[in-house]
């Protein structure tokens, strides 16, 4: 198309060198990079370290951690068995005495003081059991150390019985040999699950929130790109020299590149700070448990449970979507010739982005997760398409082919509407007066005006 290269180039230029343009980019960007590059360490900084001495860590203590407190372990036997239990052996550095009863047991636990402990063995009707001896007043981390040498014990207690029964080496063998459990296999945790469930239901109302403010963000710069000619007294030399259609393309697509460009560097500029930022968090304490480390631990993991392919497909139909309602801004611009009377011009542009937000909180997020006849129409709509499709592909409940063809709906609607824009706007070049009403308009696209 004549021209359309020279206009985009051109505006890019201009929209990209504006005061604005620039201050705004910059100064966001530096924002979105110091803010959480420099608060998450000062904040870790502030926070006690969850490895020193006397801070409780969120991660709990295995037995061995417990054992480790153990000096020496008292046990008695209460059975009719016959047997006479003396080989009890708990660790190999820990020494092991035996007791006539449970109460010789733990009176000698508590006369040995700190790192001693009692155990009992008892049979009841064939069934044996290991019991941890603990007073009253005990405290949380001796309870657990008894509970710890009760558990060990137990673990052992097949070949202490072996030995008792003074079994063959083949027969012990048989009996020491460790038991395979086997699972059916399962496409994901419980723990991947629910992150997959937090996932597919916060999702869809982040990217209708993005789509919308985006919209509503960039729609007037768009508008205000196709009228500048308009009131700088330039449009009838540019008509010599570029087509109509040419010179609102070029603009929508300059704007809405320069538009995605801008948006781009401000993400790309919160990661880098949050990634700089949760680097030195952890650079100051390893094990840190900040809540918003946890959040974006959880963020690397959702983005696991989705394939490259279907992410690639999703952003190209949010920008597609993004396209096209600047195409519809391109048009709206196309039949005014000054910014005063854009306010009105908009309004079928506000309206059908409006509409197509409320249909979709309505009808379509609440079966976004679902398609009961196979893929729902709404899919195939650009207008709320960009809202609930990428969504949905993530999640799988449409085929790559559905997504790629919504894709494909929503851009060539996009340049017809841009297309559209351009004749309007060859047409209303000469036109006089106020804005015209929606059934004007039409007369006017379709030349009976």
């Amino acid at each position: 198309m004549k021209g359309l290269s020279k206009v985009f180039s051109f505006t890019c230029r201009q929209i990209m060198g504006g005061k604005n343009y620039k201050g705004w980019t910059v100064v966001l960007a530096l924002l979105f990079f110091l803010i959480p590059a420099v608060l998450m360490p000062l904040s870790e900084r502030n926070r006690p370290d969850p490895d020193e001495a006397g801070h409780e860590s969120d991660a709990p203590r295995s037995d061995e951690d417990y054992l480790a407190r153990v000096k020496e372990v008292f046990y008695a036997a209460e059975t009719e068995d016959g047997y006479s239990w003396n080989s009890l052996q708990l660790i190999d550095s820990i020494p092991v005495t035996r007791c006539s009863s449970a109460k010789e047991a733990l009176r000698a636990a508590e006369q040995f003081g700190k790192g001693g402990y009692a155990l009992l063995i008892r049979e009841e009707k064939g069934r044996y059991s290991v019991n941890a001896l603990m007073p009253d007043d005990a405290e949380t981390d001796d309870l657990n150390t008894a509970m710890a040498c009760a558990n060990t014990f137990a673990n052992l207690f097949p070949q202490l019985l072996g030995e008792e029964m003074q079994i063959t080496s083949a027969q012990k063998a048989v009996l020491n040999a460790p038991i395979g459990i086997v699972y059916p296999e399962a496409e994901e945790s419980d723990a991947n699950a629910a992150l997959r469930e937090i996932a597919n239901i916060a999702l869809p109302y982040l990217n209708i929130m993005l789509i919308y403010f985006l919209v509503l963000f960039y729609g007037n710069t768009v508008a205000n790109q196709v009228i500048l000619e308009k009131t700088s007294k330039l449009m009838d030399t540019f008509l010599i020299s570029v087509k109509p259609k040419a010179m609102v393309m070029g603009k929508v697509l300059a704007a809405w590149c320069t538009s995605l460009l801008q948006l781009g560097l401000w993400i790309a500029a919160l990661v880098g700070g949050c990634s700089l930022g949760s680097f030195l968090a952890r650079s100051i304490h390893p094990n840190s448990t900040m809540g918003i480390l946890r959040f974006f631990d959880f963020l690397g993991t959702v983005m696991h449970f989705y394939s490259p392919l279907r992410i690639l497909i999703a952003l190209l139909i949010i920008a597609g979507g993004f396209l096209l309602y600047c195409s519809l801004a391109g048009l709206a611009g196309s039949f005014v010739s000054k910014p005063e009377e854009l306010a009105s011009s908009m309004q079928i542009f506000q309206l059908v982005l409006v509409a197509s937000y409320l249909v979709v909180l309505l009808t379509s997020l609440r079966n976004i997760s679902s398609a009961p006849q196979g893929i729902a129409w709404y899919d195939f709509v650009p207008f709320t398409a960009m809202m609930v499709t990428p969504v949905r592909l993530l999640m799988g409940v449409i085929p790559v082919w559905a997504g790629a063809a919504c894709l494909g709906i929503t851009v060539i609607l996009a340049v017809l509407v841009t297309y559209l824009a351009g004749k309007v706007y060859s047409l209303m070049s000469l036109y006089k007066g106020s804005v015209p009403k929606p059934r004007e308009m039409l007369k006017i696209i379709f030349g009976k005006a």
